[in-house]
């Protein structure tokens, strides 16, 4: 056994409950976090890891953390302000599942990240336009059956 263990620490052959996760990004140098915890800059290659499911992510546990305090007790502005960066945080994070002798391979599309504020943004000021002009039609046609 121990000759064994000898060979995997001098060939670097990985112990056979181990997997690789290698993380790239269409963008070099971004921070990328393993469930929270910083792992390193993109690209991230053959990182080894015990086989399960793992989130990875552009922002940390701890910057999470504070979107979340502002969401709970921020002003107006800085709740809107979260929102917006959950969107981002959400564009940022991908699920990975490590295998055993594999490597999982994962790429974050960083200009998604960049523009899903904005992409939210749009959303919520459509569906605020859409609601608006329903109730304007509703009550343009409730004036229109009151006057007959």
């Amino acid at each position: 056994m121990l000759g064994f263990c000898l060979v995997l620490l001098l060939t670097g052959a990985a112990p056979p409950d181990t997997g690789y996760l290698t993380v790239r990004s269409n963008s070099v140098g971004i921070a990328v976090y393993l469930d929270g915890e910083y792992l390193g800059r993109t690209p991230v290659e053959m990182h080894k890891l015990k086989p399960g499911q793992y989130s990875i992510s552009t922002i940390s546990n701890d910057s999470l953390e504070n979107v979340y305090w502002r969401i709970r007790e921020g002003n107006v502005g800085a709740k809107l302000s979260s929102i917006w960066r959950l969107a981002a945080v959400n564009a940022g994070t991908v699920p990975a599942q490590v295998e055993r002798g594999k490597v999982t391979e994962v790429t974050i599309d960083y200009g998604k990240v960049l523009n899903a504020p904005n992409e939210a943004k749009l959303i919520a000021c459509g569906s605020i336009g859409g609601i608006f002009l329903v109730g304007a039609v509703v009550g343009f046609l409730v004036h229109l059956l009151a006057a007959r």
